[in-house]
Protein backbone atom coordinates (compact mmCIF):
# COMPACT_ATOMS: atom_id res chain seq x y z
CA UNK A 1 0.00 0.00 0.00
CA UNK A 2 2.84 2.40 0.83
CA UNK A 3 4.21 2.19 -2.71
CA UNK A 4 0.77 2.84 -4.14
CA UNK A 5 0.40 6.08 -2.18
CA UNK A 6 3.86 7.19 -3.23
CA UNK A 7 3.14 6.42 -6.88
CA UNK A 8 -0.13 8.31 -6.68
CA UNK A 9 1.62 11.35 -5.22
CA UNK A 10 4.22 11.13 -7.98
CA UNK A 11 1.51 10.81 -10.66
CA UNK A 12 -0.32 13.86 -9.30
CA UNK A 13 2.91 15.86 -9.22
CA UNK A 14 3.90 14.86 -12.74
CA UNK A 15 0.43 15.51 -14.15
CA UNK A 16 0.58 19.04 -12.75
CA UNK A 17 4.19 19.42 -14.01
CA UNK A 18 5.45 20.34 -10.54
CA UNK A 19 9.00 19.60 -9.47
CA UNK A 20 9.72 17.56 -6.38
CA UNK A 21 11.39 20.59 -4.87
CA UNK A 22 8.32 22.82 -5.39
CA UNK A 23 5.89 20.23 -4.08
CA UNK A 24 8.07 19.50 -1.07
CA UNK A 25 8.22 23.22 -0.29
CA UNK A 26 4.41 23.52 -0.48
CA UNK A 27 3.95 20.44 1.70
CA UNK A 28 6.54 21.74 4.17
CA UNK A 29 8.75 18.67 3.87
CA UNK A 30 12.22 18.11 2.43
CA UNK A 31 12.69 17.14 -1.19
CA UNK A 32 14.53 13.99 -0.12
CA UNK A 33 11.60 12.97 2.12
CA UNK A 34 9.18 13.47 -0.81
CA UNK A 35 11.48 11.40 -3.02
CA UNK A 36 11.41 8.58 -0.46
CA UNK A 37 7.60 8.74 -0.35
CA UNK A 38 7.32 8.61 -4.15
CA UNK A 39 9.72 5.68 -4.33
CA UNK A 40 7.96 3.70 -1.59
CA UNK A 41 10.74 3.91 1.01
CA UNK A 42 8.61 5.65 3.64
CA UNK A 43 6.51 3.08 5.47
CA UNK A 44 3.96 5.41 7.03
CA UNK A 45 2.64 8.72 5.79
CA UNK A 46 0.84 10.61 8.52
CA UNK A 47 -2.66 11.92 8.06
CA UNK A 48 -1.54 15.54 8.28
CA UNK A 49 0.72 15.10 5.26
CA UNK A 50 -2.00 13.26 3.34
CA UNK A 51 -4.34 16.16 4.19
CA UNK A 52 -1.79 18.66 2.85
CA UNK A 53 -1.48 16.66 -0.38
CA UNK A 54 -5.26 16.50 -0.74
CA UNK A 55 -5.60 20.24 -0.22
CA UNK A 56 -2.70 21.09 -2.52
CA UNK A 57 -4.00 18.99 -5.41
CA UNK A 58 -7.67 19.61 -4.56
CA UNK A 59 -8.55 15.93 -4.65
CA UNK A 60 -10.67 13.63 -2.51
CA UNK A 61 -9.27 11.19 0.06
CA UNK A 62 -10.85 8.37 -1.98
CA UNK A 63 -8.11 8.90 -4.56
CA UNK A 64 -5.66 7.26 -2.14
CA UNK A 65 -8.05 4.50 -1.09
CA UNK A 66 -8.65 3.19 -4.59
CA UNK A 67 -6.39 0.57 -6.10
CA UNK A 68 -6.14 -0.53 -9.71
CA UNK A 69 -6.75 -4.12 -10.70
CA UNK A 70 -4.06 -5.84 -12.72
CA UNK A 71 -6.43 -6.78 -15.53
CA UNK A 72 -6.87 -5.29 -18.97
CA UNK A 73 -9.81 -3.10 -17.94
CA UNK A 74 -7.80 -1.24 -15.26
CA UNK A 75 -11.00 -1.02 -13.20
CA UNK A 76 -10.68 0.91 -9.92
CA UNK A 77 -11.65 -1.05 -6.83
CA UNK A 78 -12.32 0.93 -3.70
CA UNK A 79 -13.00 -0.24 -0.19
CA UNK A 80 -16.60 0.90 -0.65
CA UNK A 81 -16.99 -1.41 -3.64
CA UNK A 82 -15.59 -4.29 -1.63
CA UNK A 83 -18.06 -3.61 1.18
CA UNK A 84 -20.94 -3.52 -1.32
CA UNK A 85 -19.81 -6.87 -2.73
CA UNK A 86 -19.55 -8.38 0.75
CA UNK A 87 -23.06 -7.17 1.55
CA UNK A 88 -24.44 -8.68 -1.68
CA UNK A 89 -22.68 -11.97 -0.96
CA UNK A 90 -24.13 -12.04 2.54
CA UNK A 91 -27.62 -11.40 1.15
CA UNK A 92 -27.18 -14.31 -1.27
CA UNK A 93 -25.96 -16.56 1.55
CA UNK A 94 -28.99 -15.59 3.64
CA UNK A 95 -31.32 -16.49 0.75
CA UNK A 96 -29.60 -19.86 0.28
CA UNK A 97 -29.86 -20.63 3.99
CA UNK A 98 -33.56 -19.77 3.88
CA UNK A 99 -34.08 -22.09 0.90
CA UNK A 100 -32.14 -24.84 2.66
CA UNK A 101 -34.22 -24.43 5.82
CA UNK A 102 -37.44 -24.62 3.79
CA UNK A 103 -36.27 -27.82 2.09
CA UNK A 104 -35.34 -29.39 5.42
CA UNK A 105 -38.72 -28.40 6.83
CA UNK A 106 -40.48 -29.97 3.83
CA UNK A 107 -38.46 -33.17 4.16
CA UNK A 108 -39.28 -33.42 7.87
CA UNK A 109 -42.99 -32.88 7.19
CA UNK A 110 -43.03 -35.50 4.43
CA UNK A 111 -41.47 -38.16 6.65
CA UNK A 112 -43.93 -37.59 9.52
Amino acid sequence: MKKIIGLKVKNLREQQKISQEDLAFNLEISQSYLSKIENGFIEKIDFILIQKIILFFQIDLQYFLKEKKNDSTKENVSYENILVRIKKNQEQINKLVEIQNNLIFQLINQSV
